[in-house]
């Protein structure tokens, strides 16, 4: 620039969006009024010219600026984009882990609860077999029970059979036996002094006092005993006797030869096949040792069948129609030596009872 005249110049650079736009203003002020039209137009050009490239330059410089700011927030835009990522990464590693660890505690508890099963399931297992077991074994009980009952009625039918049996051949032996009745007198020559032997020779009471009678040998002083007149040596003979509610009595028969003079027991070792009531209570048969014997009821008739050649002595109740005990003479009595009806009002310890004994001839069931 050539000239002695101050040259101002202003220029203004603006840039936006949109583009890049100049603006520019000249100034000359002149401090003389004579200004060449030329160098106006040199100045000018030459002005231009400047602001071209610096305004290029500048272009250059605030497009570099702005990529660089854009690279920079491009950047920024990057790390906080992997920062993002990371922390989403980072925040699913954490759900990752946490639904881990919650599927992992539900495999725990679903672990527990499997193994808790378990035990409960061995634990009902082992209460079935208990159970099962328990049952078998009642089942077994029952069944033992039930064979056990079933054998016991098996025992008591055949019981019961053998009763009846035992009754049918009671019966027909009663009506064998009655067969072969005979007539049976009193001996009052043999009758202890408490007995009373009535005219007819068939009943005897005892009176409860020593009465004065007749010395006699075949007399039984030290027991209320008696015997009929007719003794046996042979045969089968049948008798009856009516003890009605006499409390004590004994009935049978006896040898010949007992003692009748001393005290003596009632056995068949010393010549008595007895059966007797004792206070109203007991049946005994006056055995060796003595028999306790089983009678329904309170027999009023008893009938008493001798059959020597079978060596046998038999007594029934009649009414019942039962057999209630029989005696054998094998060991003690001899074939010689007669038999004689027996018969005792009972022990002379004992009150008096004056409920007689009777002879029954008759085949009546009055009594029953």
């Amino acid at each position: 620039m050539q000239g002695s005249a101050p040259v101002a110049l202003c220029m203004s650079v603006l840039l936006n969006n949109d583009g890049l736009h100049l603006h520019c203003e000249c100034a000359l002020l002149k401090h003389s009024h004579i200004f060449s039209q030329v160098f106006l137009e040199d100045a000018v050009l030459s002005n231009i010219s400047f602001l071209s490239s610096f305004l290029l330059a500048e272009t250059l410089k605030k497009i570099e600026e702005l990529l660089a700011q854009r690279r920079a927030e491009e950047d920024a835009e990057k790390e906080t984009l992997k920062k993002k990522i990371e922390e989403l990464l980072a925040q699913r590693r954490a759900e990752e882990d946490a639904e881990k660890e919650t599927l992992k505690k539900k495999i725990e508890e679903l672990r527990a609860k499997n193994e808790t099963l378990k035990k409960e399931n061995e634990e009902l297992l082992k209460q079935g077999r208990a159970q099962e077991d328990a049952e078998k074994e009642t089942l077994k009980k029952e069944n033992e029970e039930l064979r056990a009952k079933y054998a016991q009625c098996q025992e008591q039918i055949e019981e019961l059979l053998k009763q009846g049996r035992a009754q049918e051949d009671a019966e027909k032996e009663l009506l064998r036996a009655q067969r072969h009745k005979v007539d049976v007198t009193l001996d009052a020559d043999t009758a202890h002094p408490r007995l009373q032997v009535s005219e007819d020779g068939k009943s005897v009471t005892d009176t409860g006092v020593i009465r004065k009678v007749p010395s006699k040998e075949e007399r039984f002083d030290s027991h209320t005993f008696l015997l009929a007149k007719e003794g046996y040596t042979s045969g089968r003979h049948y008798w009856e006797v009516d003890v009605g509610k006499k409390r004590n009595w004994n009935l049978g028969v006896a040898r010949e030869t007992v003692t009748r003079k001393e005290t003596v027991a009632l056995s068949p070792e010393n010549g008595f096949w007895v059966i007797g009531l004792a206070d109203g209570q007991e049946y005994w048969a006056h055995s060796d040792p003595w028999t306790r014997l089983t009678v329904s009821g309170r027999p009023q008739k008893i009938g008493i069948f001798l059959d020597i050649s079978s060596k046998k002595l038999s007594f029934f109740s009649v009414h019942q129609k039962k057999l209630v005990y029989t005696f054998s003479f094998v060991n003690h009595h001899s074939q010689n030596v007669r038999l004689f009806p027996f018969f005792s009002t009972g022990s002379a310890a004992t009150n008096s009872d004056t409920e007689p004994l009777r002879i029954a001839w008759g085949f009546d069931d009055d009594d029953k």
